[in-house]
């Protein structure tokens, strides 16, 4: 199974350092952004991406109804057995999901593993209560 990650601009592949970062070097993730001024290249190589594959592919995309979307959702109608679009890219997504390729999930289970782990990494930052919490000052030293 292949994970390709598209989005506006650089930050798919800005998020995919980030991935090899903390998890390393992963050749099943590749990385499409659509540039600026784009011409067309961005549907060009996406296509020729796809099409090359032979085996199962989630496509990971930023913004639902972009364009990066909506291109590979073109490709996902015409290759629904083995293709699935996310939308939301964020990081915690793409590291359950590329450290899950290595488990042989099916392509319904890495698309929950997806969603499931990209929606519950938004959290807001709470306000600890210190008079319950272990004094890490002592427990250091």
């Amino acid at each position: 199974m292949k994970i390709i990650v598209t989005s506006h601009g650089d930050l798919c592949e800005g998020i995919l350092n980030s991935y090899e970062m903390l998890a390393g070097k992963n050749n099943n993730i590749i990385a499409i952004s659509l540039k600026e001024n784009d011409t067309g290249e961005f549907d060009e190589k996406i296509t020729e991406v796809v099409k090359s594959i032979d085996e199962d592919i989630l496509i990971l995309c930023d913004i639902y109804g972009g364009t990066p979307y909506n291109i590979a959702y073109y490709l996902y109608l015409e290759e629904s057995d083995r293709l699935r679009i996310v939308s939301g890219l964020n990081l915690p997504m793409l590291l359950e999901t590329g450290l899950s390729l290595n488990n042989s999930v099916s392509l319904d289970d890495i698309v929950n593993v997806a969603i499931e782990s990209g929606a519950g990494s938004i959290k807001e930052a709470e306000e600890i209560n210190l008079e319950n919490e272990v004094n890490l000052e002592e427990d250091i030293f």
